[in-house]
């Protein structure tokens, strides 16, 4: 197969009473759909990195053969990257029912693997212990600043200078814009209410603090 396959959404996520189901935003207006909890998680880390180009849902329909019947098999998401690391095509599943299953599975983990091989991207199995992390913790710290109200004159200066000096810190902000305690932590809102508006970003994996450094979420 072609190494440009074209991946579209080929089976559609609707609500269900079974599980939690509904969409995250993405960028241009796009909306991604989850069925679970940990696809949701999954997709509130994924969607939050700037070097995520794409993430189709649902993105194929394979094939495997287990005991000479064919069954079909649909990966939960294709992730494509815009630097040099490769695409993936995602299975999210608790971590205790894929290795519950993973004999019964096997079979259909090899059809996206060998599907992978030939079309230079790479499979992986996305369970708890690789979704719910710290950046995870620090995406979630910052949502309840999503809908602040912010002056734009604020927004204005904060994003006029990190890309002046392409990276910075939030101290140094803070500083330079809020003097003053009151002042500093309506500041530290604005800077989160970026950060949660996917304007800024940062390194979502250490600690969220004054001395995080922070820079344009279009920059990388």
């Amino acid at each position: 197969m072609s190494k440009n396959y074209h991946f579209q959404q080929v089976r559609k996520i609707k609500p269900t009473r079974m599980s939690v189901s509904g969409h995250l935003p993405f960028k241009d207006g796009v909306s991604i759909p989850y069925e679970s909890t940990l696809e949701r998680d999954f997709l509130m880390y994924f969607t939050y990195l700037p070097i995520a180009e794409d993430i189709i849902p649902q993105p194929i329909r394979l094939s495997f053969t287990k005991n000479g019947i064919t069954y079909p098999y649909t990966p939960d998401f294709f992730v494509r990257f815009n630097d040099d690391r490769k695409s993936m095509l995602i299975e999210v599943k608790p971590k205790a029912k894929w290795q519950a299953h993973w004999h019964e599975w096997k079979q259909k983990w090899k059809a996206a693997m060998k599907f992978c091989k030939q079309n230079d991207c790479v499979f992986h199995i996305y369970d708890e212990d690789k979704i719910r992390h710290l950046a995870l913790f620090n995406i979630n710290a910052v949502q309840r600043y999503k809908r602040l109200l912010v002056e734009k004159e604020d927004v204005e200066a904060i994003l006029s200078q990190v890309r002046l000096m392409e990276i910075t810190t939030i101290d140094y902000l803070l500083t330079r814009f809020f003097s003053g305690s009151l002042y500093r932590a309506k500041g530290l809102q604005v800077i989160y209410h970026l950060l949660a508006t996917k304007q800024l970003t940062c390194n979502w994996f250490e600690p969220l603090s004054e001395f995080t450094q922070v820079w344009s979420y279009n920059n990388e």
